[in-house]
């Protein structure tokens, strides 16, 4: 993997910088993959496109903010380099739980990606379960609540013709317990590619297994 250059840009809400690596090139080498559709790449990490501001903690579409610059950050320039550009904290990816708070503004921004700000969430929601050491807690009934929401919300985004869609809204389904919909919505015509996931998805359903997998 090769670092690429840090990109500096002004929240939209208080106008602090915030700054986010990029990577010249990498690859999958190691990637893993969940049936939830996230790839986890330790070679190729996702820049995301929803970031949290580390002054007023605001949550935003990373590309509605402006950019400032951008700088290496081990070139022969580094003396000329802004201070205050070197100085600007990290922006991150949200927790499910801000996310969810954040969810009507990002969709209000951008109402013709409701169906990726959904996603985001359900996958961040996920992500405790993910990795050689989950770190699962237990949600309260609220919690849960209030995550299946948001999970039945997405699946009246997808695309039924699209077999991605289909594919992820099977999975939906799968997690929130529902196996014989889920059954139903995976014996459909695929095409030959998503064999290997749909065949582990039948056998989750089958074993009434509602849990997070890697495929």
């Amino acid at each position: 993997m090769t670092p690429g250059p840090t990109h500096v840009v002004r929240c939209p809400s208080c106008s602090q910088l915030g700054a986010y690596p990029t990577i010249a090139s990498g690859n999958t080498f190691g990637a893993v993959y969940y049936t939830d559709g996230r790839r986890v790449a330790p070679m190729l990490p996702d820049t995301p496109s929803v970031v949290r501001c580390g002054g007023c903690s605001g949550v935003f579409w990373l590309e509605s903010a402006t950019e400032v610059g951008e700088y290496s950050p081990w070139g022969s320039d580094s003396e000329s380099i802004d201070p205050t550009w070197t100085s600007a904290a990290r922006l991150v990816e949200p927790e499910e739980n801000q996310y969810v708070a954040a969810l009507e503004q990002l969709i209000a921004a951008q109402p013709d990606k409701a169906k990726d700000a959904r996603l985001f969430t359900w996958w961040r929601g996920n992500d405790q379960h993910r990795g050689s050491s989950p770190t699962v807690g237990k949600d309260s009934p609220e919690a849960v609540e209030t995550r299946h929401h948001n999970m039945r919300a997405l699946m009246g985004l997808l695309d039924t013709a699209e077999p991605i869609d289909q594919l992820m809204r099977a999975e939906v389904l799968r997690q929130l317990g529902e196996f014989e919909l889920a059954t139903k919505a995976l014996t459909r015509h695929f095409p030959s590619q998503f064999d290997t996931a749909i065949s582990r998805l039948l056998y989750m359903c089958a074993r009434r297994d509602s849990t997070l997998q890697k495929l």
